[in-house]
Parts: structure tokens; C-alpha cells; sequence
């Protein structure tokens, strides 16, 4: 199922964005085909920034590492201490990278265009992760003061008796 954050997030000439979860974060094309999955490169995490031209799109990704909370945990976790850098030949789909920050600077197709404007991901669709948020919010807050009525009875209390000092106070 799809998660309330994730997307597909167009960036012209028939590629887009696709965010499947926060380390899950592919260049593909709209019709479903992934040219940049991160997860195929070692220590290689999600696109935080795009950049394209009328020959390439540019990446810069976060890196991963395995979080190794318990034994047999697979689960990773994002590295944003670490940067890797793609670069996708429209037309082609030829990847190349990763690269380290330097190595990319230096790379002819980007050393020729200066100051690289990063264009930073955002969801298209601004309301339905704020909208299942909340949805999230009415309905568990209720099951939890249930759950935990022992702490949810006297917290409604103690914030009642405070509420009725402060009115009486401010009318003295």
C-alpha cells in the first residue's frame, strides 16, 4: 500500500521522482521504470536534490547504513553525513556514479554550468499526508486515553483545577 508521504513528483522531459519511503527515493520515468535506485549502490541513500539540464539530471543522495538495533535487524537508516552524486544522460537512462562531491565538481558536464542551482524534493500533493496525519491523530488519541486512563483521568483533573485557579485569579 502507499504511504501518506510518498509520491511521484514530475521534473519535466518525461522523468519524475519517485518516493516509495524515506530511504526508498528513485529517478524514474512516469511510466513506472526506475533508472536510479540508491538501494543498488552500496552505502547509497535517497535523492535529496535534482538538478537538470537539457542533457542530464543531476542527483545528490544521502547515504545509509545498517542500524543494528538487535541481532537480526535488517532495517537501515539514512547517513546525512554522507553525500553521493549521480548523473543520468537523458535520452539514454545511462547512469553514472557514484561519485564523491569533488569527483563531481570536476566532471566536464558540471563543471561547465557554475553555481549549481539544487532544486530540494517536495510532495506535489500538499494535503493528503497532512490530512492522514490527522486522521492518524483523531483516532489514536482517544484509543491511548482509554489505554492509559490511570495517567489520561488524573491529567484532566490536575488541568481542570489549574484552569479554575487561573480564571478565579484573573478576576481578583
Amino acid at each position: 500500500a502507499t504511504g501518506w508521504h510518498d509520491y511521484t513528483l514530475d521534473i519535466g522531459d518525461d522523468y519524475s521522482i519517485h518516493r516509495n519511503n524515506a530511504l526508498s527515493v528513485c529517478l524514474g520515468t512516469p511510466e513506472g521504470s526506475l533508472i536510479l535506485v540508491p538501494r543498488d549502490y552500496a552505502g547509497v541513500g535517497p535523492i535529496i536534490n535534482y538538478m537538470t539540464t537539457p542533457q542530464h539530471i543531476f542527483t545528490r543522495n544521502l547515504g545509509r547504513f545498517p542500524r543494528n538495533l538487535y541481532e537480526g535487524d535488517e532495517f537501515e537508516d539514512i547517513d546525512a553525513s554522507r553525500e553521493f552524486y549521480f548523473v543520468v544522460t537523458k535520452g539514454t537512462n545511462e547512469v553514472a556514479g557514484p561519485y564523491s562531491k569533488n569527483a563531481f565538481t570536476t566532471l566536464p558536464e558540471v563543471s561547465a554550468l557554475g553555481e549549481l542551482e539544487w532544486i530540494k524534493l517536495k510532495n506535489p500533493n500538499f494535503w493528503l499526508p497532512m490530512l492522514g496525519s490527522i486522521m492518524f491523530l483523531v483516532i489514536s488519541v482517544p484509543i491511548l486515553m482509554i489505554k492509559y486512563f490511570w495517567i489520561t483521568i488524573p491529567a484532566i483533573i490536575a488541568t481542570s483545577w489549574l484552569v479554575k485557579r487561573i480564571k478565579s485569579g484573573s478576576k481578583a
